[in-house]
């Protein structure tokens, strides 16, 4: 493997470095192979979560965060009911392992210098809507500007060869990370407004939305004359001590 060969010192350092890359690269045939009809989004997160396949990623490869960014984003909802499926049974409920992905992405992004860093910048770090789409929305809060990258991104997906076949999957997640994170912050909202962030017609929106309500398990929420009455089911279970020490367990 590369990582023998680097340590037996046939690899130089850059080498590997290279090597890595390379494997980074035909990786996408194998876990987004178009041609197969279920994509191994778990394999391909194992490989691009590496240690040194990231360093490879932040030096050599930026434009592959487009690849982890989806992953990531197609896999959350899944590991998060896995994760508190396996939590119902403990004491203390540990961060839903999607969410944990969520906020690993974001560090990775800082590293790779595709997130701005100040606001005195004037041209984007990244010109990849789907990465953008991750920042406007977990970073600069700015759903105005995350309804642009959406429809970007659905554009984008239908020319990516890798991703095309997962792009009605991936604008329905992209979707749900909107209305959740535009819900914490406005509990009460127009059916006609969240269709505007979702870029959707009003009344597509609205069956979207009563379907959701409907399936999920984390989403206690209502239709009322027009609006969106949300509250997010569970939120009062984490106390204020295990917010902190999560806040500050990485100081």
């Amino acid at each position: 493997t590369i990582e023998d060969l680097a340590e037996q010192k046939v690899l130089k350092p850059l080498e590997a470095l290279h090597q890595r890359t390379w494997v980074l690269h035909w990786s996408l045939f194998v876990y987004l192979n178009p041609q197969c009809q279920n994509s191994d989004m778990d394999g391909l997160l194992d490989l691009f979560l590496g240690e040194k396949y990231l360093q490879a990623i932040s030096t050599h490869a930026p434009h592959l965060l487009r690849y982890l960014t989806s992953a990531i984003l197609l896999s959350k909802r899944r590991k998060n009911a896995m994760s508190s499926g396996s939590s119902d049974r403990g004491y203390r409920a540990k961060i839903p392992e999607g969410n944990k992905l969520m906020k690993d992405l974001l560090k990775i992004m800082r590293e790779c210098g595709t997130i701005e860093t100040t606001s005195l910048s004037t041209t984007p770090a990244t010109t990849d809507p789907i990465v953008q789409l991750i920042e406007c929305l977990l970073v600069k809060f700015d759903f105005d500007a995350a309804q642009e990258k959406l429809i970007e991104c659905e554009a984008v997906l239908q020319t990516d060869y890798f991703l095309c076949i997962q792009s009605q999957s991936f604008m329905e997640e992209a979707r749900i990370q909107i209305f959740e994170h535009y819900c914490r912050i406005h509990h009460k909202i127009e059916v006609k407004t969240l269709a505007e962030k979702l870029a959707m017609d009003t009344s597509r929106a609205e069956k979207w939305i009563v379907d959701l309500i409907r399936s999920s398990t984390l989403l206690n929420a209502k239709i009322e004359n027009e609006c969106v009455v949300m509250g997010f089911a569970g939120s009062d279970k984490v106390s204020v001590y295990e917010q902190v020490m999560e806040k500050t367990k990485d100081l």
